[in-house]
């Protein structure tokens, strides 16, 4: 919550729908994981997140405070800008959306993806929004997604509200996620660590990309899995023997990052 005291602004540990304080909920998740509290994330492999929609980056700051990495992605606004508030808050973020294309990230990039109220349709584009969480997603990484649509069975919910789980529950068993554990509107689902798991999927409906789709520019998004093949694949408990980005995907990707910091300093939001 963003309340003025005095002549400063303070954030109050409530945004969007983490009623019970963004101490709380990190902890929630944490014991959702099976860890003891939000603490352990960092030895559980957990250090980088993408915060989809990041609100007032309150839950961006509290992972910061775990010593983890949070990076906050939401859609341009022209008034009220998460963005801008992130930014203003000293937090990593950018403004972007992948409703055609991917996120300007290399595959196998971040340990959580984190979805608080984020207003993502998830019947449309045959799940190709989830494939490309899937294609950010480290093996072994979460997908973590608040939201009153995301009731856990037994609960009263709307058949549009029902409708509109559906299609997330169904899809997710096609790209290799477990459903790990659910609680309130929280549902957390970790990716696979078995590179084979996407080549036994039923009917191929989710296939294997070709080589050559996994490049550092802004890709369509695919429909298909990018990352089974790459050496990379190592899941995020084994931290100790991940191999470094090449020399090739650190230019690209630095120039992209000075590119994008002088966007946002020339945006007439900031």
């Amino acid at each position: 919550m963003m309340l003025l005291e005095e002549n400063q602004i303070a954030f109050h540990s409530q945004d969007g729908l983490i009623f019970d304080g963004v101490k709380d909920y990190s902890r929630q998740i944490a014991e959702m994981m099976g860890l003891g509290s939000d603490s352990e994330f960092f030895q559980a492999g957990v250090r980088t997140v993408l915060d989809i929609g990041c609100g007032f980056g309150s839950f961006g700051a509290h992972l910061v405070s775990l010593k983890l990495t949070a990076l906050c992605v939401a859609a341009y606004e022209a008034t009220g800008s998460q963005v801008q508030i992130a930014l203003e808050r000293g937090l990593p973020a950018m403004i972007g959306n992948f409703i055609s294309r991917q996120l300007p990230y290399p595959s196998l990039s971040f340990d959580m993806v984190h979805c608080a109220q984020c207003g993502i349709v998830w019947d449309k584009k045959e799940g190709m929004f989830l494939i490309e969480f899937d294609r950010l997603l480290k093996p072994g990484g979460y997908f973590v997604i608040t939201s009153p649509i995301s009731k856990p069975p037994g609960h009263a919910t709307s058949s549009k509200k029902r409708s509109m789980l559906t299609p997330l529950a169904q899809f997710t068993e096609k790209i290799c996620w477990s459903l790990i554990a659910q609680q309130d509107e929280t549902f957390i689902w970790q990716k696979t660590v078995d590179a084979h798991c996407y080549s036994s999927i039923k009917n191929n409906e989710v296939p294997l990309c070709k080589e050559g789709y996994d490049t550092p520019y802004y890709q369509t998004l695919m429909p298909c899995i990018i990352g089974a093949s790459s050496k990379r694949w190592i899941p995020i408990q084994n931290k100790s023997s991940s191999p470094d980005l090449s020399s090739v995907e650190l230019e690209v990707h630095g120039k992209y990052c000075s590119t994008q910091i002088i966007f946002l300093s020339l945006h007439p939001c900031f």
